[in-house]
């Protein structure tokens, strides 16, 4: 009876032991989760999709950068001075700049091969409004029959654009901006040399005679060699030719008139 009972006891326990295990199993299931057939704690599922999150913000911003400032494309067909189109290589070279909208743009250069027909289309980051002012594209064309010119280009934000519409002449702008020789005696062409010009103050002596298209404006002369403007004269001749003179041209003369003895009448 004893063997009978232990018997019936061990039955009774191993039910009741696996009942056990398997409710503990249940309870530790919501704290790992399976990959692969493999089980993980919860922990690391909250690590790997941290990490997840973190590599997708990085590719996002990665491409964000990537992305740059905004180009304009300029275009149009470039032709030799007989009117046929040309061939060649166009040179843009520029200094480092920041547009209008804040974006930072390093000094570079690029190269451009003009296709047949004429036809060029090169995108520019937009320098109208950069900082500092006054930065320009500097554009060499060199065309393959040896003519080389240079053309100084503004380019705005609006795309796209013309070679026409974003030729520009250089103004003030950079302290070492290069600028060509026609650049240079066009700008001084009217400049007179100081040596040889009538300066705002200073005494200086003028000679030759000098023909003014407008009366001088003088003030009232104050010395006896001053140039006499024209109301200190009417001031000065009011009386003068009126009153107790007899006009040459003929007068009337009231009361007597006494002559020396001498004086002979006409």
């Amino acid at each position: 009876m004893r063997k009978g009972r232990r018997s019936a006891e061990r039955l009774s326990y191993w039910p009741e032991l696996g009942s056990r295990a398997l409710t503990r199993r249940e309870q530790e299931m919501p704290r790992s989760f399976a990959v692969n057939n493999k089980c993980f704690p919860m922990a690391a599922k909250v690590v790997i999709s941290l990490v997840l999150v973190v590599l997708m913000a990085l590719t996002f911003s990665t491409r964000l950068q990537a992305q740059g400032p905004a180009l304009t494309t300029v275009s149009g067909t470039v032709y030799r001075a007989d009117g046929t189109t040309a061939s060649g290589t166009v040179l843009i070279s520029w200094p480092s700049f920041q547009t209008a909208e804040g974006d930072a743009v390093a000094a570079g250069n690029l190269s451009v091969n003009i296709a047949p027909l004429g036809a060029f289309t090169a995108q520019l980051v937009p320098n109208v409004g950069a900082s500092p002012a006054g930065t320009y594209y500097v554009v060499v064309f060199q065309l393959d029959d040896g003519t080389v010119r240079t053309e100084y280009w503004a380019v705005p934000a609006t795309s796209p654009t013309t070679i026409a519409a974003v030729l520009t002449t250089p103004g003030t702008g950079l302290g070492n901006f290069a600028a060509t020789q026609q650049y240079v005696n066009a700008a001084v062409a009217n400049r007179a040399l100081d040596a040889t010009a009538v300066h705002l103050a200073g005494t200086e002596t003028i000679s030759g005679a000098k023909q003014f298209a407008v009366p001088p404006a003088l003030p009232a002369p104050a010395g006896a060699n001053d140039a006499a403007n024209k109301g200190y004269v009417d001031a000065a001749v009011a009386n003068v030719g009126a009153g107790s003179f007899v006009s040459k041209a003929g007068d009337t003369m009231t009361g007597p008139l006494t002559l020396p003895a001498e004086a002979p009448l006409v």
